[in-house]
């Protein structure tokens, strides 16, 4: 089985060009240059909301009000994980927003215990202050389930799902059909090696030192869509400090807490495993869209799931096998990933 961190770190260096390492000189450079490209981007794409419960921040493409596709990202990915398919969908009449959810991209972790319910009425603020009535709602992996919780919360926003490998079986479920050892295998990976732990989790002195990391780790520092993961915070610079603890994922025991819904965890946290698919879409009533991956080291097995669901509704659910990717589809495969979305689109 793939390691977790290993899916991460494919989809956040998705962006990547062929740099080798750099002298210190021609990463300043990069840096410099990179930073300038991210800054000019952000003026036209990035909006801010105070929501109900929390500050959301966002990216948005296109004017539309009529047509709009929200997408959230899956964990430890930004508002820029939609950035390569955006631009397509306006040309096709959409207004396109990727938001960044608590913890990830530019939205801060909250400093109270908010739920994926809580987020829902956040992103219906969101939409409120763009006077966006009703929007089909994507999401990839921990997306997926934010998804389906605005689902149940909100039903009458949504005009369709795009639910890519996650949101559609309830979480435990996956872990229970891998089997003991399967389970141990997926655990085992949870805990990041000790250069990924440094990378993500640390506390740095400057922005220019988590490019450099990056640069150092993995050879590609020239992709400015990574500032859309830096924050500031007092004196410090930060990519993902903290978002382990808050997700509660931050080794195996913890994982297991999570799973076992244990009750002194947080309520973010149990909420990937208090999110019921198959009692929320009981009542489904909007077409949906399941992207299922389905490579040869598939990290969540959701075939049989995905069926019992569409069964339940088979003239409102499409369901698509890919094989291509173990589980972030848009990454492994991209144009597998807009074709589909795009038939799915013409067709609502």
């Amino acid at each position: 089985m793939a390691s977790i961190f290993s899916v991460i770190f494919g989809a956040l260096f998705f962006f990547s060009s062929a740099y080798g390492q750099s002298t210190e000189m021609d990463l300043h450079k990069k840096y410099e240059r990179d930073k300038a490209r991210f800054l000019a981007f952000e003026s036209k794409h990035r909006g801010v909301v105070e929501a109900v419960n929390h500050r959301i921040s966002y990216l948005k493409w296109g004017d539309s009000k009529d047509k709009v596709l929200i997408w959230l990202p899956g964990s430890f990915l930004s508002a820029y994980d939609f950035y390569p398919f955006a631009e397509q969908l306006v040309k096709d009449g959409y207004t396109v927003l990727s938001v960044d959810h608590y913890g990830h991209g530019l939205t801060h972790i909250p400093e109270r215990d908010l739920d994926f319910w809580d987020f829902a009425d956040d992103l219906a603020a969101v939409m409120d202050s763009l006077h966006i009535q009703k929007a089909v709602l994507g999401g990839f992996s921990r997306g997926g389930y934010l998804a389906t919780a605005f689902y149940d919360k909100h039903p009458q926003r949504v005009s369709g799902l795009v639910l890519e490998d996650g949101g559609t079986v309830a979480f435990r479920s996956l872990f229970d059909q891998m089997g003991p050892a399967g389970r141990h295998d997926f655990l085992r990976s949870v805990t990041p090696p000790p250069e990924v732990q440094k990378l993500l989790f640390d506390r740095y002195g400057s922005e220019f030192e988590i490019y450099k990391n990056i640069d150092q780790l993995d050879g590609s520092a020239g992709q400015w869509q990574i500032f859309g993961f830096i924050r500031h915070v007092g004196d410090d610079w930060l990519l993902y400090h903290g978002l382990n603890e808050y997700m509660n994922m931050q080794d195996s025991l913890h994982y297991v807490q999570v799973l076992n819904n244990a009750p002194d965890i947080s309520k973010y946290a149990s909420s990937m495993v208090r999110v019921d698919p198959l009692k929320t879409y009981s009542s489904l009533h909007v077409p949906m869209l399941i992207m299922d991956a389905v490579g040869k080291q598939d990290t969540f097995g959701s075939e049989e799931g995905n069926r019992k669901l569409k069964a339940m509704h088979p003239d409102l659910i499409q369901h698509k096998i890919i094989d291509c990717a173990d589980h972030n589809i848009h990454f492994a495969c991209p144009q597998d990933f807009m074709a589909e979305l795009q038939r799915f689109l013409d067709s609502l």
